[in-house]
């Protein structure tokens, strides 16, 4: 990780900027995929503030906190930095897992899966529409069928393109 530290109205001194990196480099223990911080620090009249910003692989976090001397003021913004890095690594680990290929699933002997070799399993949620309006829905894509539910009967129906360029329509018996 590539520290930037400036400081305005104060001159960051070596402990300091030792005590910057050691505080920030924790957080690269949380999240190893930070490349860079960047750390402003800036005294005013009664007021100390600490800007650190981390750009990570494909996120940006930032925060500000303004204290009494400058260390706390450190403090504070590396806490509200470690609570969004947190949230961020558990919003990574609580993503589903990839699925894995049929192919690889078959090559591995992988039976539970319940899926017939050599079909490929397309899900898709259907909603409810008129004829005309699944006629006018399946004018505008290029598949070969579509699958929707009749808005008057209720029940699931398949609209599919015939090889003469006519559509068709399938509907269920009762």
């Amino acid at each position: 990780m590539r520290f930037i530290i400036s400081g305005r109205g104060v001159s960051v001194g070596p402990a300091l900027r030792a005590r910057i990196e050691q505080k920030v480099g924790k957080l690269a223990r949380i999240l190893p995929k930070i490349l860079e911080a960047r750390v402003v620090l800036s005294v005013e009249k009664y007021r100390r503030t600490a800007e650190l910003t981390l750009l990570a692989k494909r996120r940006t976090f930032r925060s500000e906190e303004t204290a009494q001397n400058l260390p706390s003021a450190l403090d504070l913004a590396v806490d509200a930095l470690e609570r969004q890095v947190r949230r961020t690594k558990d919003r990574l680990r609580q993503r589903k897992p990839r699925r894995v290929s049929t192919r690889l699933s078959r090559a591995r002997g992988d039976g539970a899966t319940g899926e017939v070799p050599g079909v490929v399993p397309r899900r898709l949620q259907t909603k409810p529409m008129s004829v005309e309006e699944a006629v006018m829905q399946f004018d505008l894509g290029d598949d070969q069928f579509l699958v929707f539910t009749n808005a008057s009967t209720r029940e699931m129906n398949v609209l599919y393109r015939k090889s003469d360029g006519t559509k068709g329509l399938i509907e269920p018996i009762a």
